[in-house]
């Protein structure tokens, strides 16, 4: 019998529920960002670039967050209440552009297909979340 592990969206906690959406949010906006990029189609190069380029480093604020979100799930934890009020606060203020200088970084894709879906992902599981933690 082979086990086959649960893909991390289908996780039922609801920061897990958050990283996925940011997950692909990220990727969509990431993939817009290095096409037409000299890194673009070598993903080493695009790695590097991503540290290292300040073309990439507008999307920080959204791998930053996924990453505190990882930490406070880190070996089965969950994040309090509290922790997952602050990173739905902050995953709000990036998506609905409260955050001027990522809003206008991000504007420059919003009509590509695959950055507006995610975003609509993420503005989805965002009100899912919202109204979840408000019962």
């Amino acid at each position: 019998m082979t086990v086959t592990p649960t893909p991390r969206a289908a996780v039922s906690h609801p920061s897990r529920k958050l990283a996925a959406a940011l997950a692909g949010w990220h990727r969509a906006l990431l993939n817009a960002q290095a096409a037409g990029h000299p890194a673009g189609g070598n993903p080493y190069a695009l790695l590097q670039a991503v540290m290292h380029d300040p073309e990439f480093t507008w999307l920080r604020k959204v791998s930053d967050l996924m990453v505190r979100i990882d930490e406070a799930n880190a070996k089965g934890a969950k994040p309090s209440p509290e922790a997952m009020q602050g990173f739905l606060s902050t995953a709000t203020a990036l998506a609905d552009g409260e955050d001027e200088e990522f809003h206008e970084r991000q504007t420059r894709f919003v009509l590509r297909p695959e950055v507006v879906a995610a975003h609509a992902a993420l503005q989805s599981t965002l009100a899912e979340l919202r109204q979840a933690l408000q019962q």
